[in-house]
């Protein structure tokens, strides 16, 4: 009877082990392409342009949320000057991080 028991124990962590790895090799990998310029990777917000200071621009957006980014992170080649607006591009998911690119719209 003991046996059984012992028996029984193992093959139940044994199913338990492979039932977990399933669960964790069948999980989707979200790994985007970096090199991509498909706007689907990205969130997007419009600002409009309210102030210009050397190489920072001031942005603010219809809902009041106001954004500061430096020339580096413009990608268009337009110029931008106040009131044009501008679309800036975050990383999906992860707006904290930081914009990853703004184009003149």
């Amino acid at each position: 009877m003991f046996k059984r028991v012992i028996i029984l124990g193992v093959l139940s962590l044994v199913l338990i082990a492979l039932v977990l790895l399933k669960t964790h090799t069948a999980a989707p990998v979200n790994n985007p392409s970096k090199k991509s310029n498909d706007s689907s990777e990205y969130t997007t917000v419009e600002y409009k342009i309210s102030k210009i200071e050397g190489n920072q621009y001031y942005g603010k957006s219809n809902d009041e949320t106001e954004i500061i980014f430096s020339s580096q992170s413009i990608v268009s080649d337009d110029e931008i000057q106040v009131d044009d607006e501008v679309i800036c591009y975050f990383e999906k998911g992860n707006l904290g991080k930081g914009i990853v690119k703004v184009e003149k719209k």
